[in-house]
């Protein structure tokens, strides 16, 4: 680990190592810690990473999972947050394999807050690795519901998690898994709270992103379905582009629109 000069901004990632991942030519391919860093130093915003499970893939599946023990990885966290606190611009969760980790979680985020109130926190919902292979069981699902997301979080979900966590069909309309999303964040720091409901699931043509605010406003980030093409580690990178965006000072519709299009420019 090695000290970051303190006059930029700086996202602290907390998720899962992909070893799939490669980098080349200014863009990468692949999930997790990497992802995070490719896609916030796009943006100008400096990395520090915490490892919060070792995955084996192969082919975009999920091989093995290696979960790290939570109270370590929240020990080395809490210390970066202390670091880090004059130059610490958000807070990014990604995955999270056990009920304890998500308890650990929503206790970073208390701590954090304390010496940075207004410290974006944004939390993407990894249920499930892209293969289909389940990462977090219903207790822990049940704790991001009940503890992680009364924080005052920026949860980024696509529409199949979003339905899982709202308890309503993966058919339901994107306004009303928005809707019921937004109310089940209601809790502590509101004026931190927001919800980016990514699309590009199903058919839909063009793609949109339904966006909504501390203040309960909604807005649409669209763009063209590109028929045929992927990119494994889409919802990492989307999510710390929020993040990093947010770190700069953006607004929650701003960051979620510049990270829309830059991610769409990637599948391009």
């Amino acid at each position: 680990m090695s000290r970051l000069d303190a006059g930029g901004r700086v996202l602290l990632a907390v998720a899962g190592h992909d070893p799939s991942y490669v980098f080349a030519d200014g863009r990468g391919d692949g999930a997790g810690v990497d992802a995070d860093r490719e896609a916030a130093g796009h943006f100008g915003v400096a990395t520090l990473s915490v490892v919060t499970a070792w995955t084996e893939q192969e082919a975009g599946r999920v091989l093995e999972l290696g979960p790290v023990e939570p109270v370590v990885w929240l020990r080395e966290a809490l210390g970066l947050v202390t670091e880090l606190r004059d130059s610490l611009g958000a807070l990014k969760f990604g995955l999270l394999p056990s009920e304890r980790a998500v308890r650990c979680a929503s206790q970073l985020v208390r701590e954090a807050r304390k010496l940075l109130p207004e410290l974006p926190v944004v939390v993407d919902p990894v249920l499930g690795a892209s293969g289909g292979e389940p990462f977090l069981d219903a207790a822990g699902r049940a704790a991001l519901v009940d503890d992680l997301m009364g924080q005052g979080i920026v949860l980024t979900p696509n529409r199949p998690e979003a339905a899982q966590l709202a308890g309503l069909e993966l058919g339901s309309a994107p306004g009303e898994l928005a809707r019921r999303l937004f109310q089940m964040l209601e809790g502590r720091n509101e004026r931190q709270r927001g919800l980016v409901l990514k699309g590009g699931h199903g058919a839909e043509d063009p793609v949109r992103d339904v966006i909504v605010d501390a203040a309960g406003r909604a807005s649409v980030h669209e763009h063209p379905r590109l028929v045929g093409a992927s990119l494994h580690g889409s919802g990492c990178r989307h999510a710390s582009a929020v993040a990093a965006n947010l770190a700069l000072g953006r607004t929650l519709e701003e960051a979620a629109g510049l990270a829309g299009e830059w991610v769409a420019s990637l599948v391009r």
